[in-house]
Formats: structure tokens, C-alpha cells, sequence
């Protein structure tokens, strides 16, 4: 049943080149956003796994002002705020 299927994509897709194309190129756009929106997730949850106290890691950002801006790009926590 299943080589029935193959047969009648691969008639498909040979009798409209055009259609089969757009199919396909559409199918592997798909499949790479897919791939890179996982790995992006799987890097995102993989923030400081490393550490044996993760729970208690917390982010604190810092807001500095440069030319007249307040920016924030710092990660980074200062040293009176680190518990040794």
C-alpha cells in the first residue's frame, strides 16, 4: 500500500515539475526554521546547567547611562553582591 503511495507522489510531482518544486522547497524551509527554532530553545533552556546551585542563580542587570542613554548590556553581577 505504501509503494502505491510513492507512485502515485512520484507521478505527481513528475507530471508538474513547477508544483512538486514549490512543495519541496517549501517542505525544507519548513524544516530547517524547525530545526533552528530548536536549537535556539534547547540553548535557551541550557542557561547555567552547569552549576551545582542553579536554582539559586539569579540574573540582575544593570542599567548604566552613556551619551545622555540608559542601557542595559551588562551581565554581569557586581562583587559586594556575590555570595562567596
Amino acid at each position: 500500500m505504501i509503494k502505491n503511495y510513492f507512485k502515485i507522489a512520484w507521478r505527481n510531482l513528475w507530471k508538474r515539475k513547477d508544483y512538486g518544486l514549490l512543495n519541496i522547497f517549501g517542505l525544507s524551509i519548513g524544516i530547517t526554521c524547525a530545526c533552528i527554532i530548536l536549537l535556539w530553545v534547547e540553548d535557551e533552556l541550557s542557561y547555567n546547567t552547569n552549576f551545582s546551585k542553579q536554582d539559586t542563580i539569579y540574573y540582575v542587570p544593570t542599567n548604566q547611562k552613556y551619551d545622555g542613554e540608559w542601557r542595559t548590556f551588562f551581565e554581569a553581577t557586581p562583587v559586594p553582591w556575590q555570595k562567596i
